[in-house]
């Protein structure tokens, strides 16, 4: 029980924290910003989790070198589609070919709030661009 409550606790200082950042977004979202470049996410440190944009090609990896590669493309100007092309975590909970829609909602600065949508569940996450 105790670990329920601290991964609580957790999770609502992360949501807490995607919302505070946004104190003054852009009046319109600067989507450009996700089309290239390293980005961390907010709720892992950049050891854990970081995600490189380059040529149409989105790579996600996690701590210890696995990645998920996938190809993007853009939908509208500030809503795209990516497909797994290659996965090498183990017994990762989705495979090449399938795929997910993003959504950019908010920008300011350095920061990217996004709505990502596959198997019919909702994924709100902030990134930050490092470069």
């Amino acid at each position: 029980m105790k670990n329920i409550i601290i991964l609580f606790f957790l999770f609502s200082n992360i949501l807490i924290a995607q919302e505070n950042i946004f104190l003054d977004p852009d009046k319109e979202p600067n989507c450009e910003e996700l089309k290239n470049g390293k980005f961390a996410s907010i709720g892992y440190s950049p050891k854990e989790y970081y995600m490189i944009v380059k040529d149409g090609i989105q790579t996600e990896y996690i701590e210890n070198g696995q990645y998920v590669k996938s190809k993007m493309e853009f939908l509208n100007e500030c809503e795209y589609k990516t497909t797994i092309l290659e996965v090498t975590i183990p017994n990762y909970y989705a495979k090449v070919g399938d795929f997910l829609t993003t959504k950019i909602l908010q920008t300011q600065c350095e920061y990217i709030k996004v709505k990502s949508t596959m198997f019919d569940k909702d994924y709100e996450f902030v990134y930050v661009k490092m470069n």
